[in-house]
């Protein structure tokens, strides 16, 4: 971080040379410092090999994450959480990967059972959640399902407005060529913020269509949800779908923003707006602005995303609205902020090159000579400031871009006691902190299975390194379209814009798609409309700091307390020792402080480890408790990106689940997937079963599973539990001893035992008769809350108490936990076919790679040159390489080329 520390050492001693007497600012540069080095913001990007997925596919990924205003690679934090949210808002995977100079990879497999609907990408460091969540790395995902659900919907919506919401919802339902789907069973229910409004039951008829008509009485807080259909095909096949429901409303919205917070009476105000459809997307609108005379001051227009400005200078004792029409011809009055008679405002001009003007303007009641001070910052790190006198209604500063980079800026006006008058963010390109990367072929046409050489060049030839760290993706376009209205993101709009802005921000790409003064004229409308300070002065000056409750993680620990029996009284200098149950060998020990406290670092175990904790007091007695510290997990939060989701999943990747039901046929084929067998399940009810398991550990709550075995239900006589359970477990079958899930045939259940997480192969060891029951968790909704354990299914083991008048014992042992943590995810490697290599078995089976290849570990040399090669498919098509990431000075880069492959 050399450069930025530079830039930030001058400008404090050049403000210190200016005025070194000024106390006032001396201690809001020192405040600001100091937050900037104890609150350094981490941000985090993800490079996805694709935009869209369909169920049985594996996502790729490469996770940047940056710190500081200059986007440095950051190794504040050594782990990045990456989490995949179903549509319900549940996580349904949660890995945990290791941050090498702020790098990692990994990847999901999207299991069959997952249905189609929009997901959710979340990725973010420990360090984050001490923060707004609006600065997580948070995605919608369309997932579709061609594999178990080869249905297609397509739905409109009509309203009715009145103090309640009348919804008319008309669905189509077709195959993936099209053709209806007549006399198929439809059960629904719509849910909205959680509360279940409308349920009813319907039959398609001979257009395979539906209408489904619910009222919404509570509008105002009941905002979202979806309508969840269950159908049942003349062939009897069960199938869920989710249809987003992002709005009950026909009613547009508009807002205004004037440029710093406030319409000040006298002085000439720009003024922003945003024009809002009823789902929250941008909508177009135009009109006119007049005061309460009837008097037009300012015509409005918008440019892009519902959004534009426009100037006007309003008037003392006036009240002014707006009078528009929307591009879809309503009409709307909208009344603007109230006038101020007295205050301040800033004027920025942010087109120009080499500096930007701001000007700051007050009434004539405030012009009395005092000082005023502009301050530009980002998260406490300080790029300008500067002090001039207020002998006139305005004064003009010229700010250098030179030491500005690129990203949101916070420029603050400041009183003499340092109080903040007037505020606005701005946006600021700096090309120099773009790194300029070229990506050529060997050709530029193709034949089918041939090998494709790609070269790299980034930097500038004046530059001291040109060392980056990048990854690529080749993507077959024909399969996989990208002009589907699907939002593909990019690192400019991710590391640049999105994580500095609270709230939703429409196709923030659009802005650095070949940015010229036309977008930034619209992408200053987004600062107008949304920018976000971070800094809370009034307790920045107050000395109030944000609370840290969760620290850097630099690595994999155990650690916790020893007490007493008592739970409170620490038991000093005990002797503690760890060993993992899959390697008995492994086994380590450490003594306790004074307080009783212990920690094992830099360790290194993956997902699936399990250890036991021992401690022992100083005479070697184990009448001790042991607490292990455990941080909370991160909980699903309110979607902003709601406006992302696709309503009709499946018919918007069409193309996409065609070519993947294809692919997936010829991998069957060819022994290189397994086909879900989707078998008939008990129902049973909650109640029923919570009688049945009364001790369970079961996460869901007792009885909460796909199906319930008690020990009556049995068969004795068998020496092994896995014995006893063979063909007695639906959809469960046993390999070795070990069972699957033919939901997931390859990964194993989860054994756990009375809450302890136990290897795969556990019940060869436990004794039947101490059973009491076993609850089978396969269904996404039951597994769903254990995370990537579950993705095989679960097994929840509950053995008999005293009180149930069978076996007896004491469950509890003094001295010993076992204990289960969030290891690391070990990532798969991306097959690429060879076909310079000898031919083999598979020498027949179709080609059919929607990602072409994906290549996460792209690292340039000095002169800043790298390449990698790749054989092309079978099918003619035209092939996308796109290429981002950053070098060692904080610069982003993206490229993307096109082949052809005839």
């Amino acid at each position: 971080m050399r450069r930025a520390l530079s830039i930030l050492i001058v400008s404090w001693l050049s403000i210190q040379a200016l005025y070194p007497q000024d106390t006032a600012i001396d201690g809001v540069l020192k405040k600001l410092g100091a937050y900037a080095d104890e609150y350094p913001q981490e941000k985090v990007y993800l490079h996805l090999d694709k935009p869209y997925y369909t169920v049985g596919d594996d996502i790729w990924f490469k996770g940047y994450v940056t710190i500081g205003a200059y986007n440095y690679l950051s190794g504040f934090s050594k782990i990045l959480y990456v989490d995949l949210i179903s549509p319900q808002d549940k996580i349904i995977q949660s890995i945990r990967l290791p941050l090498i100079a702020g790098v990692t990879m990994g990847d999901f497999q999207l299991a069959d059972s997952l249905g189609e609907g929009n997901y959710r990408l979340r990725a973010y460091t420990n360090w984050m959640r001490n923060f707004d969540n609006d600065i997580f790395y948070d995605r919608v995902l369309p997932i579709g399902n061609a594999r178990t659900d080869s249905i297609v919907t397509n739905s409109s919506f009509s309203y009715e407005n009145s103090p309640i919401h009348t919804v008319n919802a008309d669905i189509a339902f077709t195959n993936l060529r099209g053709g209806p789907l007549a006399d198929m069973d439809v059960n629904y229910q719509v849910t909205m913020e959680g509360l279940n409004i409308d349920r009813g039951r319907t039959k398609t008829d001979e257009h395979g269509q539906i209408a489904v008509d619910f009222v919404n009485k509570q509008p105002f807080s009941l905002k979202t949800g979806a309508i969840e259909l269950t159908l049942t095909t003349p062939a009897k096949q069960t199938v869920n779908k989710t249809i987003p429901l992002r709005t009950t409303s026909n009613t547009n919205s508009i807002r205004f923003f004037p440029e710093s917070g406030h319409l000040v009476a006298g002085n000439l105000a720009k003024v922003a707006f945003k024009a809002l459809a009823p789902e929250g997307l941008g909508i177009g609108v135009k009109g006119y602005v007049e005061d309460d005379k009837g008097v037009r001051v300012a015509d409005l227009e918008s440019t892009y995303a519902g959004m534009g400005n426009f100037s006007f200078i309003p008037q003392v004792g006036n009240n002014y609205v707006a009078k528009v029409t929307y591009a879809d011809g309503s009409q709307a009055t909208q009344a603007l902020p109230q006038v101020a008679a007295s205050g301040y405002t800033l004027a920025v001009n942010n087109e120009l090159d080499k500096q930007l003007f701001v000007q700051a303007t007050a009434t004539d009641d405030r012009v009395n000579g005092q000082e005023i001070t502009l301050l530009l910052q980002r998260n406490g790190a300080i790029f300008y400031a500067s002090k001039s006198k207020l002998s006139k209604k305005e004064v003009v500063f010229a700010v250098p871009r030179e030491h500005i980079p690129s990203g949101v800026v916070q420029i603050t006006l400041f009183g003499p006691n340092m109080r903040p008058l007037a505020e606005r963010a701005i946006f600021n390109m700096d090309r120099a902190s773009i790194l300029p990367m070229t990506v050529s072929t060997d050709q530029d046409r193709y034949g089918p299975k041939q090998k494709v050489s790609v070269k790299v060049s980034v930097g500038n030839p004046t530059d001291t390194s040109r060392i980056a760290t990048l990854s690529a993706a080749v993507i077959d376009l024909a399969k996989v379209p990208v002009d589907s209205g699907i939002r593909e993101g990019n690192i400019y709009a991710s590391l640049l814009l999105s994580s500095d802005i609270k709230g939703y921000i429409e196709t923030p790409e659009y802005y650095f798609e070949d940015m010229d003064m036309t977008k930034r004229r619209q992408l200053d409308n987004v600062m107008l409309t949304q920018g976000w300070s971070r800094i809370n002065w009034q307790e920045l000056m107050a000395g109030k700091t944000p609370a840290i409750t969760y620290h850097p993680e630099q690595d994999l620990r155990i650690s916790g307390v020893v007490t007493k029996r008592d739970g409170k009284t620490p038991v000093p200098n005990a002797t503690v020792t760890v060993l993992s149950t899959n390697n008995v060998t492994a086994v380590i020990d450490t003594v306790a402080g004074p307080d009783g406290r212990f920690s094992f670092d830099r360790l290194l175990f993956y997902d699936d480890t399990k250890f036991v904790v021992q401690a022992r007091d100083e005479r070697g007695r184990r009448n001790v408790d042991v607490h292990l510290d455990e941080s909370p997990r991160q909980q699903v939060t309110r979607n902003k990106n709601t406006p992302d989701a696709t309503v009709n999943v499946n018919q918007s990747i069409s193309t996409y689940l065609k070519n993947t039901q294809e692919q997936f046929s010829e991998m069957e084929k060819y022994g290189l997937k397994e086909k879900t067998i989707l078998l008939q399940e008990v129902k049973v009810t909650r109640e029923a079963e919570e009688k049945k398991v009364r001790h369970s550990s079961n996460l869901n709550g007792p009885g909460n599973a796909d199906q319930v075995i008690t020990a009556d239900q049995l068969i004795m006589g068998c020496p092994t539990l896995d014995q006893c359970l063979q063909g007695r477990l639906l959809g469960v079958i046993f390999r070795n001893g070990i069972p699957y899930s033919t939901r997931s045939f390859n990964q194993p259940m989860q054994i756990v035992l009375d809450g302890m997480f136990m290897e795969p192969g556990a019940l060869s060891i436990i004794n039947p008769f101490d059973v009491e029951t076993i609850e089978v968790l396969r269904g996404i909704g039951n597994t769903a809350i254990y995370g990537s354990r579950g993705g095989g299914g679960v097994l929840i083991i509950t053995t008999k108490r005293g009180d149930s008048g069978g076996y007896n014992r004491d469950l509890y042992t003094p001295g010993i936990v076992t204990h289960s943590p969030q290891g690391y995810y070990e990532v798969r490697e991306f097959y690429a076919p060879d076909y310079s290599a000898p031919t083999d078995s598979l020498t027949g089976m179709k080609d059919l790679r929607t990602t072409i290849h994906w290549i996460p570990n792209v690292v340039t040399d000095q002169e800043g040159n790298a390449s990698f090669e790749f054989y092309t498919a079978e099918s003619p098509s035209t092939y996308r390489i796109v290429l981002e990431g950053l070098d060692v000075d904080g610069r982003l880069g993206r490229a993307v080329h096109y082949i052809k492959v005839d």
